[in-house]
């Protein structure tokens, strides 16, 4: 077994992905899939004839080939991702009787909207394969299975419920994410994209599987994370910075969201 991973040792490599003028290119690679996280900024991924909107808080799952990532609206997009041999499935097939081969088919790709938790733990995964890449015995296979193991779960979380796609949806969705540090009203969303604010809350909620109070929050506490993890600021200021009304409203959300308190999540990810 030892062998078969030391076979993928170095292989399998994570990075944050910068756009230069305003788009990434994924080179055209035989036999690489990708793993893409989206904690800011929006884009519109162009693979394969197709064009797809992809907003924070997505995870995409992309089979063998290339495309093009062109950013969408003024922010820049922050991704990191991982890329391996698809050479690495049919191993772990063999070794951990887990196949995740129909996850990346050639050509195919998949976004995953999953819950803020979720997508922490994928993100914290990502940055630990990151930081690993110069170990002498490079665990990032290891790292790889665990990502492929939460992101199967979610994959068959969402089957069971099924969601449409919805083009409004998405420019909402890239709308929200883009300004979450605004005060929101479900009125003022709606008006902006010339809906009733009853249909405007069911299609949201039919698309997405959550509200737009939810969404939000969601990309608050992302936000609120990386403020958490990478500045000294006080709770009161991390509250202003990401939109909330409140320290107090914060602290209850990131709780409610987290499972533990905006102060314990800075011990605990400062070191």
């Amino acid at each position: 077994m030892k062998a078969e991973w030391e076979k993928w040792s170095g292989r399998v490599t994570a990075k944050a992905l910068r756009f230069q003028t305003g788009q990434y290119e994924l080179a055209e690679e035989e036999e690489i899939c990708r793993i893409i996280l989206v904690s800011g900024g929006s884009f519109t991924l162009v693979r394969g004839g197709e064009s797809l909107l992809v907003n924070p808080g997505c995870v995409l799952l992309l089979g063998p080939g290339g495309g093009l990532l062109q950013q969408a609206g003024h922010i820049a997009p922050e991704l990191i991702g991982c890329r391996f041999p698809a050479g690495v499935l049919p191993v772990l097939k063999n070794l951990m009787q887990r196949d995740f081969m129909a996850l990346f088919e050639p050509g195919a790709q998949t976004a995953l909207y999953g819950p803020v938790q979720w997508f922490s733990r994928l993100r914290t995964l990502l940055e630990m394969m990151r930081s690993a890449g110069t170990e002498q015995d490079d665990p990032g296979p290891l790292y790889l299975l665990l990502i492929l193991h939460y992101v199967e779960q979610e994959c068959r979380s969402e089957k069971q419920d099924i969601r449409p796609r919805n083009e409004t949806v998405e420019q909402i969705c890239a709308y929200l994410a883009a300004n979450y540090q605004q005060k929101f009203s479900l009125t003022d969303v709606a008006a902006r994209f010339y809906l009733s604010p009853y249909y405007l809350s069911r299609l949201f909620r039919r698309v997405t599987g959550q509200s737009i109070v939810d969404y939000i929050n969601g990309r608050r506490i992302e936000a609120a994370q990386r403020l958490l993890e990478s500045t000294d600021l006080n709770i009161s200021a991390v509250a202003e910075q990401t939109g909330f009304a409140s320290a107090a409203h914060f602290r209850r959300v990131f709780r409610e969201t987290m499972g533990t308190g905006p102060l314990q999540y800075r011990k605990s990810h400062r070191g």
